[in-house]
């Protein structure tokens, strides 16, 4: 993903999956979002549906950072 500052993380999940449940409670309040596997890999390699190595970004639009924290009970 190319880098883009108003985009920002607002949390960093240990699979994809989590960060995409976490995304879809941010589309039920309206909230855009973008997922970033920063590159990372399955523990067990490519492919694999376990845990990545680096993490998974959750990213959102810089100005609804607060509310995305609020929605994803991390505020």
């Amino acid at each position: 993903m190319p880098a883009d500052s108003s985009w920002t993380v607002v949390a960093t999940y240990n699979s994809l999956y989590e960060a995409e449940m976490a995304g879809g409670r941010l589309d039920s309040v309206g909230i855009p979002h973008r997922i970033d596997q920063q590159g990372g890999v399955g523990v067990f390699g490519p492919a694999h549906g376990g845990r990545t190595v680096r993490g998974v970004g959750l990213l959102v639009p810089a100005e609804s950072i607060e509310a995305a924290r609020e929605a994803l009970d991390l505020a």
